[in-house]
């Protein structure tokens, strides 16, 4: 599963889960435009452990809720 928000015509945010070693795990990290064409990810960006997510969705929640 993979969600894409582009952040320029040449940078990207790839928000994705996957799995390495039998963790399930998400990422998200910035993408750019090589001169290839081609999007390669960056050293910028985060990933967790899925079973974190919903702490960090309940901290989004409270940013987005911030009046």
């Amino acid at each position: 599963m993979k969600f894409e928000l582009e952040r320029s015509e040449t940078e990207r945010l790839i928000v994705e889960s996957s799995e390495f070693k039998g963790r399930e795990l998400v990422s998200l990290r910035i993408y750019f435009l090589s001169k290839e064409d081609e999007w390669l990810p960056t050293k910028k960006g985060v990933t967790f452990r899925r079973d974190q997510l919903d702490e960090v969705l309940g901290f989004l929640k409270q940013i987005k809720d911030e009046k």
